[in-house]
């Protein structure tokens, strides 16, 4: 007797044991959240092996280099149909819907930190700090253990770089040092944030005198500005 597919009428074969044709069954373990998972874990532990992943490349490489010509168009021209099709669907994504899938990754990378405190997280990436270094500062800081030394003395040594620079100036330290990514940085500030580096390191905010004396304006001649 015949059988056929669970999910679609295609003939299985005598020695068929999963009760679905091959496509189905694909479609059926991928569906499984057990059975994804257990996979990625073995594909993991795979690609752990160095000699493995070094073979799998030169593989690739290979395979890549003996590709026939027309494989190769073939190939191109799928990635212009794909760059195309991303293209115009970019351009129908609004400012909402660009805003409200921000706001999901967020909620999905950020799903370990109350929303109250991924300011701080975000902060202290700006500041230079590697992702992992900056996740545990929050979560010590979230458990009420207090600031690490080292980052409230980083904190007061970074007034004066503007917190929009200082991951520029965390790249440009780890290249060159810090005197003369500090040297680069101030050089390239605008006078505003050169004054707000100033507030920030202390200084006082002073008021500036008001010279008028609540006359007639004179100009250099004698004529009141009133009678021009």
């Amino acid at each position: 007797m015949t059988r056929t597919c669970m999910d679609c009428p295609t003939e299985l074969g005598a020695r068929n044991l999963t009760g679905r044709c091959k496509s189905c069954a694909t479609r059926h373990n991928n569906a499984d959240p057990v059975a994804a998972e257990r996979r990625r874990q073995g594909i993991a532990r795979r690609f752990a092996d160095p000699e493995y992943r070094a073979a799998h490349a030169a593989r690739c490489a290979n395979m890549n280099r003996h590709i026939s010509p027309e494989v190769r168009e073939q190939r191109r021209q799928h990635g212009h149909r794909m760059t195309a099709t991303l293209r115009a669907a970019n351009d129908k994504i609004t400012k909402d819907q660009r805003m409200a899938a921000g706001a999901a990754r967020s909620a999905t990378v950020l799903a370990w930190c109350p929303p109250e405190w991924r300011e701080k997280y975000r902060d202290l990436k700006r500041r230079g700090r590697r992702a992992a270094d900056a996740k545990r500062l929050v979560l010590d800081l979230i458990a009420g253990k207090p600031m690490p030394t080292p980052y409230a003395k980083q904190r007061g040594a970074l007034n004066w770089c503007p917190p929009a620079r200082r991951a520029e100036y965390a790249s440009a330290r780890a290249a060159l040092g810090a005197a003369e990514a500090r040297r680069i940085i101030e050089a390239d500030m605008t006078p505003f944030e050169r004054q707000m580096a100033r507030i920030a390191a202390g200084a006082q905010l002073v008021a500036a005198p008001d010279t008028r004396t609540g006359g007639p304006a004179y100009t250099l001649g004698g004529i009141s500005s009133g009678m021009l």
